[in-house]
């Protein structure tokens, strides 16, 4: 697990599209509530073009939530979904888990730039 300060957490990683640099720009994280903030790269990649996300504008903010924030997990499988099985059985899961769903798959949609990387536990 990637566990920081008691916080499971995973980055939130956007793509530039010229130079294919990788900027984090954000964090979220779970401690009985879903936290996000912005990363300590965000205003680089603003630079480049990076939109901040609609729900969250304010860059200083730091956002939370009893559920997971939707403009993630809209970007997950519905639990309810045909097949579901399978796809959890791919990421190594026997329960639908949105957080651990989000951070095993990446959640990458080809219609933007962003993808969810689970942080590297130290030692």
């Amino acid at each position: 697990m990637s566990i920081k300060c008691g916080k499971d957490y995973i980055y939130l990683v956007w793509k530039e599209i010229k130079t294919r640099r990788q900027y984090v720009v954000g964090q979220l994280s779970k401690n009985g509530q879903f936290e996000f903030s912005y990363g300590f790269e965000v205003k680089e990649a603003i630079q480049k073009g990076f939109k901040l996300l609609i729900s969250f504008e304010d860059i200083d903010k730091v956002y939370k939530s009893d559920i997971l924030f939707p403009v993630f997990s809209s970007r997950l499988p519905d639990k309810k979904r045909s097949g579901i099985d399978k796809i959890l059985l791919k990421y190594g899961m026997e329960e639908y888990n949105d957080y651990k769903l989000l951070k095993k798959s990446g959640a990458r949609l080809p219609i933007d730039n962003l993808k969810h990387v689970p942080t590297r536990n130290p030692g």
